[in-house]
């Protein structure tokens, strides 16, 4: 690598450093419409589309999450991320792709989204790695006014119909990490897709009002034979309060892949996380054989805001994930906490 190219990166992390700051600094968070996910470590490739291919192998990710039990018409998601390097092309080397599949339903509104994301590694040094990220896709928003109960059956704010309309959508961000940490900056969605009840039709808009970013990172620590990860992960719309989420996990038995660990929600939850892989990545003979691993994440939110005297269950999410090194591929570089 020249000096020249050396100089290069160091000032394009600067540039995004200095936009992460500015993101967490001045912006606001004005109010939350896209799914909150207590995972959001592991599920990444859901937030951010530059962590596509970042793992060095095919992983499958499929999460569900219950919110407010037992609050009728709570909402309620599911989402699908497959994502890989393209590692049988020596030229494409450092390209990530990737595809997220999701639903949220809420009430009688329901929301539909598709993205095939990709992204592009710049490696830094030996041990750090930059990836750029991009996705598009396109959203279906279902609106079933059949289902709205109204005092008055000709309020204009409540269609007695059912309405499904497609919008087009684009996301981007940037990932760096090592072995030991890792910082990400996203916003997954750039246009506001508003629905026109008039013309009956989805706008696309640029409202910086309404734009969701976010900023998170964490590092991996070493206690002896016990691994301790804190993160942190910022939420940020202009206008309304700012939203954290504080956690920290553990894998307090050497050699036993169980993580369990702890959240806090700014406002809203506590939460317990759990998670437990089973297999390792990779083998003596991973050049002749592919290898995979797969495990489970589990969490429960008990929420500590009034919401609690009507969600009176908490809230659930559960996660099934694996990843899977084909015949020939050089697999993980190194052990991955995230």
């Amino acid at each position: 690598m020249t000096i020249k190219r050396i100089t290069y990166m160091r000032d394009l992390v600067r540039y995004i450093v200095i936009l992460a700051v500015m993101g967490v600094t001045t912006l606001v968070v004005r109010a939350q419409d896209q799914a909150v996910y207590n995972h959001y470590i592991s599920n990444q490739g859901i937030l951010n589309p530059a962590y596509s291919g970042s793992r060095d192998a095919i992983s499958g990710l499929l999460v569900f999450r219950s919110q407010w039990t037992g609050f009728k018409g709570a909402p309620y998601t599911g989402a699908v991320n497959v994502h890989g390097p393209i590692t049988s092309i020596k030229a494409l080397k450092d390209v990530g792709v990737g595809v997220v599949v999701s639903n949220d339903h809420l009430g009688f509104t329901n929301n539909f989204e598709f993205f095939a994301a990709g992204s592009y590694r710049l490696k830094l040094n030996n041990k750090t790695n930059l990836r750029l990220g991009l996705q598009v896709g396109f959203k279906n928003i279902l609106y079933d006014g059949t289902k709205a109960i109204i005092t008055h059956p000709n309020d204009p704010l409540f269609l007695k119909e059912k309405v499904s309309k497609f919008g087009f959508n684009t996301g981007f961000g940037a990932y760096l990490y090592t072995a030991k940490y890792f910082v990400g900056l996203s916003v997954p969605r750039f246009f506001t897709n508003k629905y026109n009840s008039n013309k009956q039709e989805i706008k696309n808009t640029v409202s910086f009002k309404d734009l969701h970013s976010y900023v998170y990172g964490g590092y991996v620590f070493d206690v002896n034979d016990i691994k301790i990860k804190p993160t942190a992960l910022a939420r940020v719309i202009p206008g309304a309060p700012l939203t954290m989420d504080i956690s920290c996990s553990v894998k307090p038995i050497k050699n036993q892949e169980l993580w369990v660990g702890f959240s806090y929600r700014t406002v809203s939850e506590a939460v317990i996380l759990a998670e437990y892989q089973v297999g390792k990545i990779g083998s003596k003979k991973s050049n002749k054989k592919s290898s995979s691993t797969w495990g489970v994440r589990y969490s429960f939110d008990y929420s500590i805001s009034d919401i609690r005297k009507y969600a009176t269950v908490g809230s659930h999410e559960i996660g099934v994930f694996m990843d899977f090194t084909p015949k020939k591929s050089p697999g993980m570089r190194s052990i991955r906490y995230f």
